[in-house]
């Protein structure tokens, strides 16, 4: 049971960073959907035997995990240099934040 649902949480992972690498939000949001599925998959196994397929499985979903997030962060980067861009272009200071402390956005 929990080497197939680790089986399961891999591939998601797999999808969904092939997802973010795509250019498909339908995609993007379906991977999201079955990667959060497979997570509370493998929350609700109750009793782990490790072997050693396991913990290679445990390595290579953490080794998926961290792409994604590299992936993650790739992406916001990107959206807040476009979005700095666009400010500039508008007349704006781009280095001057968009939200003020108290988290309302500034004009």
């Amino acid at each position: 049971m929990s080497e197939a649902a680790l089986g399961q949480l891999i591939d998601c992972q797999t999808t969904l960073i092939e997802a973010l690498d795509g250019n498909d939000p339908a995609a993007l949001e379906a991977a999201i959907a079955d990667f959060a599925r497979a997570v509370e998959n493998v929350r609700a196994i109750s009793a782990w035997h490790e072997t050693p397929e396991i913990a290679q499985h445990l390595l290579h979903a953490l080794q998926l995990a961290d792409a994604a997030r590299a992936r993650v962060n790739y992406l916001a980067d990107r959206n807040r240099r476009s979005i700095e861009r666009l400010i500039g272009l508008a007349g704006g200071d781009p280095s001057a934040s968009a939200y003020s402390r108290g988290g309302r956005l500034t004009p």
